[in-house]
């Protein structure tokens, strides 16, 4: 089959597309034909060996999937070959076939295209957890940064099916459009806007009661400081490049909590592989959101498509912020 091999831990530009052994299937596994894998900033960390878990070289890099079950290993009931499936890997999504342990394989319904199936476990599963952690709830007003990002538009929609009043903060004309059509209330362009009088003016001078963080840097202070007294700050990434200091004396005085949520934890990439522990809990929460994407209550963006030979610039269009929504690589 063909993959994208990671031999070195260097720049993502030195990756090459070769011809490989298709994985072996273990027992309790299933082997899945992969139509589409998701590109994320975090591949390009992975493969200069800065991301949180360290791959064994060499490696295939990729860790979200949509396509076919093939064939199932001994003591697999819950799969057969031929369903659609989403799925969650610890690597190889970037080859055209993956074998993974059930834990973090998702069905997905038939009214649910796999081009947009995609885009919903990591980005989706992130912000539905997060969001539930930070204690979203109708009436609240939920403020997203990197709103046009995947993760940013699945944390617009999933505020918005609980009820929130959302507003979403992105860098451009462009990407507030597509949050506004994700289901945003309000939009801020903190590029340009009075990012903090913004946010105090749409909601009556009391600010966000939950803040939606992915983007970290210069702005993490700007974001306290329109935290509403007693509101809550997720903090899940740094896609500025910068990872923040945080002025605890803003937090102290205006009773503030902070949570830093790491998906990772739930389905085995933690310090230690958890997957199981959480695996039931998190199908139930794969399941409501395909469920929602069925019924058309979640609008997946169609993903920028890209074909496996252009990964490359699949991931430069990633690290250069140029998407909205998901960017995806099809081996098909």
């Amino acid at each position: 089959m063909r993959a994208v091999i990671c031999e070195k831990f260097s720049s993502y530009k030195d990756l090459r597309l070769e011809d490989v052994a298709a994985p072996e299937l273990r027992p309790g596994c299933v082997r899945i034909e992969v139509h589409f894998a998701s590109v994320s900033y975090a591949i390009s960390l992975m493969v200069a060996g800065k991301y949180q878990r360290k791959m064994a070289l060499p490696f295939i890099p990729g860790t979200e999937v949509s396509g076919y079950v093939l064939e199932c290993g001994e003591e697999v009931s819950e799969f057969q070959p031929g369903d659609p499936v989403a799925a969650i890997l610890d690597s190889g999504a970037f080859g055209e076939e993956v074998v993974v342990d059930p834990a973090t394989v998702y069905r997905v319904p038939e009214g649910v295209p796999l081009v947009q199936a995609v885009a919903i476990p990591l980005s989706f599963g992130t912000a539905a957890t997060a969001l539930a952690r930070g204690g979203v709830a109708p009436g609240k007003t939920v403020l997203v940064t990197g709103a046009a990002g995947a993760l940013g538009l699945a944390a617009v929609q999933v505020a918005r099916l609980r009820g929130a009043t959302v507003i979403a903060a992105a860098s451009s004309q462009p990407k507030l459009e597509a949050a506004l059509a994700a289901g945003a209330t309000h939009a801020i362009d903190y590029s340009t806007d009075n990012f903090i009088d913004s946010v105090k003016s749409l909601t009556g001078g009391k600010g966000a009661d939950l803040v939606f963080d992915p983007v970290g840097g210069e702005l993490f202070e700007q974001l306290i400081r329109c935290t509403a007294i007693e509101g809550s700050m997720l903090s899940l990434g740094f896609a500025s490049g910068d990872i923040p200091s945080v002025p605890v004396n803003l937090l102290l005085v205006k009773n503030i909590s902070l949570f830093g949520v790491n998906f990772s934890e739930y389905i085995g990439w933690g310090k230690r592989d958890r997957r199981y522990e959480f695996a039931l809990q998190i199908k139930e929460m794969m399941a409501w959101l395909f469920k929602e994407a069925d019924d058309n209550n979640l609008t997946i963006k169609q993903p920028e498509v890209y074909a496996l030979t252009d990964f490359g610039a699949a991931i430069d269009c990633v690290i250069g912020r140029r998407s909205i929504g998901k960017v995806v690589i099809t081996t098909k």
